[in-house]
């Protein structure tokens, strides 16, 4: 008889706790990552190494899969390949998303397309294939500040600014271009903060038998939102569009919160969250404008950058225990809620920052480190930067 199996897609630093989670409910575990010197490979029972955005290949690879274990479920956590696990566990005929949900949130267009359909608040955006194309549309826009995006990476890697259309080049053009897989750029109306509150924040919700249920939000901190924190002694200024802090949870009126639940409930149901069988996490990054917040991605996963893997555990969450128990098709009951996406110390607050150089044009290669308690968010902000300076990074 084979082993019952977890196959866990991406094998990095924040998906340790994941991989922890699978053996230590007693199954075996299979990685696949592209890099070949995974952190999670050692953990393995069987890795392979194949990009996580390589869904073909994944599927290419279940035949030997299957030959040697009883694969039970298919997951990612906290990494952006939510397609690859929806289509390999639909091949598998395992617990899955629809995978033209999974789609829609990769390809940013897309989703922007679907939340203007819905009359949602949405910047001015066009997809275009050429430079010429997106010098025209600058051109035609003369009296707004536009901003590039990779149509399906991350929101930091290509993003650039253009100012004005006589600064921009085809260099700038085929910088973001390279950063997504369509050959397609995003030219899209730069949004402004609301003044008074920190820029953006993240959430992460629950969709089960056609309801939403709040998990929990985190406040994203980018350079501009320093001014908040001017206690907060950080030594180097990155690029703009880098997030270097989150603080979890989010500290913001409930009237903003109340606004948000409504924001994501809608936007769940317009990709059709309401509808689908067994439980997915949906998280949205909301940007707050003056207008009112504006949903920047949604995405089908877990949050990244320490925050599920780390300051939600910190807090007393178990978010991959959940993610593990919805991926395997069990039912949400009170019990597999107050266990797994309970904060079990919610008075408590922690905060993660990063360190990346002052030339770093996106997020790759930073350094995380946390603190958490029941301090001041300037105080433990002050706290992660000293660990980072000491290079206590954090870990599961």
């Amino acid at each position: 008889m084979k082993d019952s199996a977890v196959w866990l897609i991406t094998g990095g630093p924040m998906q340790q706790i994941a991989a922890k989670t699978i053996r230590f409910n007693g199954f075996k575990l299979i990685v696949s990552d592209g890099n070949a010197n995974a952190v999670c490979k050692n953990m393995a029972d069987l890795f392979l190494n194949i990009d996580t955005f390589d869904g073909d290949s994944h599927i290419a690879a279940c035949d030997e899969v299957l030959k040697r274990f009883d694969v039970k479920a298919v997951l990612t956590f906290a990494a952006d390949c939510h397609y690859t696990v929806a289509k390999v566990a639909a091949y598998l005929n395992l617990p899955h998303l629809d995978p033209e949900i999974s789609q829609i949130c990769r390809d940013k267009f897309k989703t922007r397309e679907l939340l203007r359909t819905g009359d949602f608040l949405q910047p001015e955006s066009h997809i275009v294939s050429s430079f010429d194309e997106a010098k025209q549309i600058l051109h035609s826009n003369i009296k707004k500040t536009f901003v590039l995006k990779a149509t399906d990476n991350s929101g930091s890697r290509g993003f650039q600014i253009i100012n004005h259309p006589n600064n921009f080049s085809i260099e700038q053009f085929q910088y973001t271009q390279k950063f997504g897989t369509t050959g397609k750029v995003i030219l899209e109306e730069q949004l402004v903060a609301d003044p008074t509150q920190i820029s953006e924040a993240s959430v992460e919700t629950l969709w089960y038998q056609g309801q939403m249920y709040w998990i929990n939000w985190v406040d994203r901190i980018f350079p501009r939102d320093l001014k908040f924190f001017p206690d907060a002694c950080m030594q180097t200024k990155p690029n703009e569009c880098i997030e270097i802090a989150h603080v979890n949870p989010a500290k913001r009126d409930f009237s903003i919160k109340k606004q948000v639940i409504s924001l994501m409930q809608n936007a769940g149901r317009a990709l059709g969250m309401h509808q689908q069988n067994w439980g997915h996490l949906l998280k949205g990054d909301i940007f707050f404008t003056e207008s009112g917040p504006v949903i920047l991605e949604l995405t089908p996963r877990s949050s990244g950058g320490w925050d599920s893997s780390g300051s939600s555990v910190s807090r007393g969450a178990d978010i991959a225990g959940g993610v593990l128990q919805m991926a395997l098709g069990y039912p949400l009951t009170l019990n597999t809620w107050y266990r797994f996406f309970n904060y079990h110390d919610a008075e408590r607050t922690a905060v993660v920052f990063s360190s990346i150089s002052d030339c770093a044009q996106d997020c790759t290669g930073r350094s995380f480190a946390l603190s958490s308690g029941y301090a001041a968010v300037s105080e433990l902000m002050n706290q992660s930067l000293k660990k980072l300076e000491k290079g206590n990074y954090v870990t599961v």
